[in-house]
């Protein structure tokens, strides 16, 4: 049980890392939505456009790890088998 909780906790991680990383990276707070400039066509002047788009912050980043950190503590409150016959 010890070894597949922290097999399960590194699995996490990774995956909670690579989300992280490939879903942009912000080192900003979650975002729903994204800003991008876009030119009026009539009056020629630069507008926000948002755009609804899940981007990943540091908040994300650090609440998974922190439950990655519950997952792997969690396997030493399990005792380590032995195997019978041999002490």
């Amino acid at each position: 049980m010890r070894t597949t909780l922290r097999v399960a906790a590194l699995l996490l991680a990774l995956v909670i890392i690579a989300f992280w990383f490939f879903g942009g990276a912000n080192h900003g707070w979650t975002k729903t939505s994204v800003a991008h400039k876009q030119k009026d066509p009539v009056t020629e002047l630069e507008v926000d456009v948002y755009e609804s788009r899940f981007v990943p912050g540091i908040d994300f980043l650090g609440g998974g790890l922190a439950v990655v950190a519950l997952v792997a503590g969690s396997s030493f409150l399990f005792r380590k088998q032995t195997i019978p016959g041999t002490h």
